[in-house]
C-alpha cells in the first residue's frame, strides 16, 4: 500500500512542480509555452540535472573527507552548500529559458 501512496505522491509533486514553474515564468513576463514543454523541462531538471549535481557533490564530499582529511561535518556541509548553490543556479537558468 505504501508503494502506491509514494507513487501517487511523486506524481502529484511533479504536477505541482510544473504548475509552479509555469506560474513563475508568467510572473517574470515570459510567453506561456505548451504544458508539455514545461513538463519536459521539469523532468529534465529532476532527473538529469539533479542526479548529476548529486553525484558530483558526493564525489566532492568523498574527496574532502578521505582525500584531504577534512572533518566529516565540514566535508558534508561543504558538499551540501555546493549542491544547493548549483541547484539554485540550474533552476534559475530553467526559469530564464524563452
Amino acid at each position: 500500500m505504501s508503494l502506491v501512496t509514494d507513487l501517487l505522491a511523486g506524481v502529484a509533486e511533479f504536477f505541482a512542480d510544473v504548475l509552479v514553474l509555469r506560474r513563475q515564468r508568467e510572473k517574470r513576463g515570459h510567453v506561456s509555452r505548451d504544458i508539455a514543454d514545461d513538463a519536459m523541462a521539469v523532468a529534465h531538471f529532476d532527473v538529469v540535472s539533479l542526479l548529476w549535481i548529486a553525484l558530483v557533490c558526493v564525489g566532492l564530499m568523498f574527496l574532502l573527507i578521505f582525500g584531504l582529511g577534512v572533518p566529516v561535518g565540514w566535508g558534508v556541509g561543504i558538499g551540501v552548500v555546493v549542491a544547493a548553490a548549483w541547484g539554485y543556479r540550474k533552476y534559475s537558468q530553467m526559469l530564464r529559458e524563452p
